[in-house]
């Protein structure tokens, strides 16, 4: 079974500062629907601004449902997830998440190189290689970061990377 970490990668043609923020503040402008739990029901997608906080969506009769913990938190560098979401894309126990760390790099005052890793797929016990091979998958991570990327530098084509 292979459960390395998957890694993704985009270069974007926009300030780190506005990079974290489109990530953090407006997930739920690009996150695809398809892949929350409330799809066409969804109204938000929250990251809260604290390690020891939480990362969820809330549908439109205002129910919560978690994807996992907020582990750290560091405005224009870092973020460490946990991803609480099983192979049958339902939530799972926080004690069985995999974790999603994101770094944000400053290429200089216009460019920012935003580099994810997505690891300890063995923590979701039986449906880990499904989560994982799911993930690196082309509709997986990389899909994702496309969505962010048009989001984050909507007049440049970003570079996306394994």
């Amino acid at each position: 079974m292979d459960l390395d970490p998957v890694k993704a990668g985009v270069t974007l043609n926009a300030p780190v500062e506005h990079a974290f923020k489109t990530f953090v503040e407006r997930i739920g402008d690009w996150w695809p629907r398809a892949y929350t739990f409330s799809q066409d029901d969804l109204a938000q997608i929250v990251i809260e601004h604290r390690a020891g906080g939480r990362w969820y969506e809330v549908d439109q009769r205002g129910r919560r449902l978690d994807w996992g913990e907020v582990r750290v938190f560091e405005p224009q560098s870092r973020l460490i997830l946990s991803w609480a979401v099983s192979a049958s894309r339902g939530q799972e126990p926080f004690d069985h998440a995999s974790e999603v760390e994101v770094r944000f790099k400053s290429l200089g005052p216009r460019q920012t190189r935003v580099d994810l890793e997505h690891r300890d797929f063995a923590r979701h016990g039986p449906g880990a290689e499904t989560i994982r091979r799911g993930m690196a998958s082309a509709e997986g991570w990389p899909y994702i970061l496309r969505e962010y990327a048009e989001a984050a530098s909507p007049t440049a084509r970003a570079a996306l990377s394994a």
